[in-house]
């Protein structure tokens, strides 16, 4: 089978319809790039614009924290008290400090002394938030340590637990708050065996139906020594006969009314 050559001017037709295949394919991918240029272009503005309204955003987040911050720990509810020392025998003797009739290893809740003359320790705090005591001194110790038997006969050591709630309140009635609203009183036990002022979180509550002047009160409390041998056989002793003669002085309370305890 033969077949025919193309004439010249057939090739050139079919090389003018190629041609103006490929100029229009050309064309094409260039709108096709350029239109994908365009779209990468404001992809890139849109992109630049949501991070500078980020960051913006952050800025601005993060200055209101910090001035919340500031508002938080510049506004405070004080109670002041007179720095002075006072012990066990001194709680006991002036202040009618007796133990709990439910729990001999801890005594009654009874006002922190004032010094008498002394102003500024009455406050409304909100309760739920953070309570801070300042305090000049909190010392104990363990008097079973100077027995010719370590710990033979006294195996205790007594701290001070504090908590801030109504003036009129009783030992009673703030037993029975902190019990129906599971307040760690805990966290603010100290005394130890150094000299030097200690910051510690103590609660603040108050009681409904009393006047809602708020003071600082301690008891103090039993535990078996640290350093005691067998202590996981032993119990707290009588808060007053075991224990040895705490002593703690107070210089104020703080309550932060915008900080969450």
């Amino acid at each position: 089978m033969s077949t025919q050559a193309k004439t010249l001017e057939q090739l050139i037709t079919e090389l003018h319809t190629t041609n103006g295949e490929l100029v229009s394919a050309n064309r094409e991918l260039t709108d096709t790039v350029l239109n994908k240029t365009a779209e990468l272009d404001n992809a890139v503005i849109q992109a630049r614009q949501d991070i500078q309204t980020a960051v913006a955003e952050a800025k601005s987040d993060v200055n209101k924290a910090k001035l919340d911050f500031a508002k938080s720990h510049a506004e405070t509810k004080v109670n002041y008290y007179d720095r002075k020392v006072h012990t066990k025998t001194s709680l006991i003797a002036d202040n009618g400090l007796v133990v709990d009739p439910n729990d001999e290893t801890r005594t009654v809740w009874v006002k922190v002394p004032t010094g008498g003359s002394w102003s500024g320790f009455h406050t409304y705090p909100e309760t739920n938030t953070l309570t801070m005591l300042h305090t000049v001194s909190g010392y104990a110790y363990a008097p079973g340590y100077s027995e010719s038997t370590k710990y033979q006969q006294d195996w205790s050591i007594t701290n001070m637990e504090f908590i801030l709630t109504n003036d009129e309140a009783t030992s009673e009635q703030i037993n029975d708050n902190i019990a129906s609203l599971g307040i760690d009183v805990a966290i603010s036990r100290t005394g130890g065996w150094w000299d030097g002022s200690r910051v510690l979180q103590i609660p603040a509550m108050r009681l409904n139906g009393l006047h809602p002047y708020c003071s600082l009160y301690v008891r103090l409390v039993n535990s078996v020594f640290s350093q005691v041998p067998d202590r996981g056989s032993k119990q707290p002793q009588h808060v007053v006969d075991f224990g040895g003669v705490c002593n703690f002085a107070i210089d104020r309370v703080v309550n932060y009314p915008h900080i969450p305890a």
